[in-house]
């Protein structure tokens, strides 16, 4: 295990790092000074302002929840790291339906009435707040296991009283404006959960089903023909009050097997089709306004009874805008009980709204022959009446989608109720302007959530449920007069009582006496739409710490995130709530993320058992881990396949990082080297390191502007490609030969220097992202190469480097040393020639002029990462070459001689060296342990090439002695046929 001392062993876990750093942040308390030393001491630097889309506390948090997380705190940090005063409160949303079914559940409730029966309303709203407290305490843990840092202590909640005055605010300032009232209408309703839901939670739950597509007639009254009526919900059939036609499109009257069917015109050929009929007799065309008045015979008067007396204006036909000729007979079965457009169509023609539908889903017993009945059971018994009286034209099945219950899954039903309604449509126009003041991210957020909010209806905002915000609403049950109040205060001083827990059942307990004429004044039993509780997050939050007088310094809220759903859900109701309560839209950028598939694209849902919890993640993968392959792998709005292979091998990016510190210390540490002096030993530098100096100051610009941007995946993309890429895989090929120096060489601190200040520069930026490594390198660098560091990586700023350091066209000139050792390697590989076998001479043509010390620079670091024994630099195209090969950019490679015998032994003695790593590797050994080599071969090939480079093989592999002869144990290798044995031992 890893311990305080910030060692940096060969072996180490994801987990030792996590733990350790853990612990440190934990026992210093480093989040929270983090924190709010960005609010306290940063007054006026820029701000940025976080708004917390609040978790719903009524499970665990799973790999979708963790990718917003992260994206949410990748983003806090980022402005942290930069020297933003950030404000970070996290927020719980701890009330409504979500919280209810899940205490349900517990007790095995399966209905709302049962609630009541079975638990007590007063005993279910204790358990809900239990349940809360339970799923808040565990959403922290993970939280902090995956390094989410938001202000917990100081988290709004929206059970809390102040908190849910706010929503009593809105609701008395919409009062007050005439844009809350009480209606009578057809709504959407969960049977199971007994209540009313907004038409904007229909989407939240849709389906994709089956469902039966009936065509049946219906007997014109007095008449010879049938109305040919088309619907997907038979069961509404029941409830039947009129036939709906286009007013504008043409019917025509056919005669199909000795009966009369009306159907319309444009739809005849399409059910001629499904009936295999390819030819009928026109008997005549109408107007669709024509037939609006006919009469029919209800075709389930014999089966209900309530159907048999159906007189107009009921069982009429009427006419509909909304009847469309694209699909069905452009005849529509109305059922006022059972629709919005058809509860409208049936107020404007006086029909009865009538149904033996209960609010529970099931059938009453004038429902006649189908009582009893669950509602989605009673469309096959419907059909099969329909179909013994000769009514069923044609059935048969059609996908598509229906809605839902957001919360339990159970299939909605429209519904008549009264409910109150919060006057959306009036405000249409506002909203849209509000919206103008938001950016979104992506852009196309815009226009979604443009069509949403204008395509507005008006909102559903009751909910007749226990544990919620209740509506701040009295009525008086003599004469109807109502009062909202606005806060806790004004009901208080109404009442003349103390309200210490605004909840129910509390609260109902307050009467009042009505102002206008005496009567009893009772609140109206309805919670509000737990939308309407995260809604005002934007205000609440601050009215719950008491700190009102920030809302203007904080408002509006500089970022929010959440799923592309939200923008009928939170990022909504956010919008109607601020556009009342101050006029102006809540937030300045919206970020939205995708969604978490399983491995085969599927979405993961708990019916379908592929959800991956995020525990399960983090205790496989480690959060920094995870979290970098949720920013690395696609945009944050894109959907990302959950993949443990690909999770692994993006994370093993964090691993070579490890490794570039490691060689950083272990080699400084040997030669005592340490960065009181950096600014001496960086005027030593050279091109290759000016170049990696100038890159980085590149890769800071280029990661910060994108996640300014919330491209997170380009700015991870930025910063993890260039440590992995330039600073492990080039940079360091390039110049570790310098650090083998034994002496003090100017060139060897510089080293040290360059890489002490890339590292120092990038894992700042690296805590954005991966802040358990970032702070475990940041602590080893500080405290093995003793320098006075800050108490947490988190303290320090983002910076660009000085002018001073940044060389462009030193940048070029390297950028173009690798597109030739690219060139060459590639050149190696087409031939089959192996890495480690020496070419032995190269030309380089370049575009660009160079000083004779910057032709030195480029050929050696081109003959040590190619492989090559000698280099020119030339002027024009040499003689006598082998290969010519073009780089992009105009330069061009000249292969003169591939190989002779010298630089075969040579290939040999860097393949026993590659052997001779090897083991140690295996041996675990450190940097700086030198070793003894004994070599046994009968190759006399390879002895030639000990022989001749025998300094070479015990400089690079650190062995004080080299010795060629008898070897009893040790490892055999085999290098191209020729036998060798090698074993090496710790001095």
């Amino acid at each position: 295990m890893i311990g305080m001392s910030w060692s940096l062993p060969n072996n180490y876990s994801f987990e030792d790092i996590e733990r350790e750093v853990s612990e440190y942040w934990n026992k210093n308390g480093i989040r929270k000074k983090v924190l709010e030393k960005a609010w306290k001491e940063r007054e006026g630097r820029p701000l940025f302002t976080f708004l917390e889309g609040p978790p719903t506390t009524n499970g665990f948090m799973h790999a979708g929840h963790a990718r917003g997380r992260i994206y949410k705190d990748v983003m806090i940090r980022l402005h942290l790291l930069r020297g933003y005063r950030v404000w970070a409160q996290g927020g719980w949303d701890t009330q409504g339906l979500p919280v209810e079914i899940e205490v349900e559940k517990k007790f095995g409730v399966k209905s709302k009435r049962e609630i009541e029966e079975k638990i007590g309303v007063s005993r279910f709203i204790e358990e809900c707040k239990k349940s809360v407290d339970f799923y808040i305490n565990e959403w922290i843990k993970d939280n902090e296991r995956l390094a989410v840092w938001l202000d917990y202590e100081n988290a709004y909640q929206t059970r809390h009283p102040r908190y849910l005055e706010t929503v009593w605010s809105f609701l008395k300032k919409a009062h007050d404006h005439g844009l809350l009232y009480r209606d009578y209408r057809v709504v959407p309703r969960c049977p199971r959960c007994g209540t009313a839901l907004s038409n904007h939670e229909l989407s939240l739950g849709a389906e994709v089903v089956r469902d039966p597509s009936l065509y049946f007639k219906v007997k014109a009254k007095n008449n010879d023909f049938y109305f040919i009526a088309w619907t997907t919900t038979p069961w509404t059939i029941i409830a039947n009050r009129a036939l709906a036609v286009n007013p504008d499109a043409e019917y025509v009257l056919v005669e199909i097997k000795g009966e009369k069917y009306l159907i319309a015109e444009q739809l005849l050929d399409s059910i001629l089709s499904k009936l295999n009929v390819s030819s009928v007799n026109k008997i005549s065309k109408f107007k669709g306004k024509e037939l609006v008045g006919m009469s029919y015979l209800h075709p389930l008067a014999e089966e209900v009874p309530a159907n048999a007396n159906c007189i107009p204006p009921n069982c009429t036909v009427v006419a509909a805008e909304y009847v469309t000729l694209t699909e069905g007979t452009g005849i529509v079965h109305t059922a006022p009980a059972h629709g919005p457009e058809d509860f409208e169509t049936g107020s404007r023609y006086g029909l009865q709204v009538w149904t033996p539908l209960r609010d529970n889903g099931y059938f009453g017993e004038d429902a006649g022959a189908f009582a009893g009945l669950w509602f989605k059971d009673a469309n096959k018994k419907v059909i099969e009446a329909l179909a013994k009286k000769g009514l069923v034209l044609l059935s048969e099945e059609v996908e598509h989608e229906y809605p839902h219950c957001w919360r339990c899954g159970t299939p909605l039903i429209y519904y008549p109720s009264a409910q109150w309604f919060f006057k959306t449509t009036a405000i249409i126009e506002k909203m849209r302007n509000a919206l103008n003041e938001t950016t979104f991210r992506p852009n196309w957020g815009y226009s979604r959530m443009d069509s949403w909010v204008s395509s507005s209806r008006d909102w559903c905002i009751s909910r007749e449920r226990y544990w919620g915000t209740p509506l701040p609403i009295w009525r008086c049950e003599k004469c109807g007069y109502t009062q909202v109040f606005g806060s806790i205060e004004e009901l208080e001083k109404a009442s003349g009582r103390k309200l210490e827990d605004p909840h129910k059942p509390a609260i109902d307990e307050i009467v009042l006496k009505c102002p206008r004429c005496g009567g009893e004044m009772r609140r109206e039993p309805f919670v509000a739409d737990v939308w309407a509780d995260s809604g005002v997050a934007h205000t609440a939050a601050l009215r719950q710490l008491n700190l009102e007088g920030l809302h203007s310094l904080i408002y509006p809220y500089s970022f929010a995130l959440e799923p592309p759903e939200q923008v009928r859900g939170w990022f909504y109701t956010l919008l109607i709530t601020s556009t009342i309560l101050h006029g102006r839209s809540p937030y300045r950028t919206l970020g939205m993320h995708g969604l978490i598939l399983d491995s085969q694209g599927q979405k993961m849902s708990k019916s379908k058992g592929n959800v991956v919890m995020a525990r399960d993640a983090m205790r496989r993968h480690g959060a920094d881990q995870l979290r970098l392959f949720m920013c690395y792998r696609n945009s944050p709005w894109q959907d990302i396949r959950y993949v443990d292979k690909e999770i692994t091998e993006i994370g093993g990016k964090l691993r070579i990082i490890y490794n570039v510190v490691k060689f950083l210390v272990s080699y400084a540490q040997l030669d005592k080297w340490n960065p009181n002096k950096l600014e001496e030993d960086l005027k030593f530098v050279t091109l290759v390191d000016r170049w990696i100096l100038t890159k980085l100051n590149k890769v800071i610009k280029e990661s910060v502007e994108n996640a300014e941007n919330f491209e997170l995946h380009l700015a991870s993309k930025a910063l993890y490609d260039f440590l992995v890429e330039d600073l492990s895989h080039r940079y360091i090929v390039a110049v570790r030969r310098r650090v083998w120096i034994e002496e003090e060489a100017p060139e060897k601190r510089a080293t040290y220097a360059t890489l002490y200040t890339v590292l120092k520069r990038s894992l700042p930026l690296m805590a954005a992202f991966t802040p358990y490594h970032a702070e475990y390198l940041y602590q080893a660098i500080a405290k093995n190469l003793g320098f006075e560091s800050k108490e947490s990586v988190m303290m320090e700023e983002i910076s660009e480097l000085p002018e001073g350091v940044l060389d462009s066209r030193g940048e070029s000139i390297i950028e173009n040393a690798f597109k030739a050792v690219d060139a060459i390697l590639a050149y190696r590989a087409s031939k089959g020639m192996r890495r480690r076998m020496p070419i032995k001479r190269v030309s380089l043509l370049l575009e660009q002029q160079l000083t004779d010390g910057e032709k030195r620079e480029v050929a050696e670091l081109i003959s040590g990462m190619a492989n090559v024994t000698s280099v020119d630099i030339v002027g024009e195209p040499p003689k006598g070459y082998v290969s010519e090969i073009s780089i992009e950019g105009g330069s061009k490679v000249f292969i003169i001689e591939e190989s002779d015998e010298e630089t075969l032994l040579l290939g040999y003695a860097k393949e026993l060296i590659r052997r001779i790593q090897l083991m140690r590797k295996e041996a675990r050994l450190n940097y700086d342990d030198f070793i003894e080599v004994e070599l046994s071969t009968p190759s006399e090939t390879l002895k030639k090439a000990i022989e001749h480079h025998k300094g070479y093989i015990m400089s690079e592999t650190r062995a004080s002695v080299l010795k060629e002869g008898r070897v009893d144990s040790g490892k055999e290798f085999e290098i191209d046929e020729e036998k060798v044995r090698i074993q090496i031992k710790k001095v």
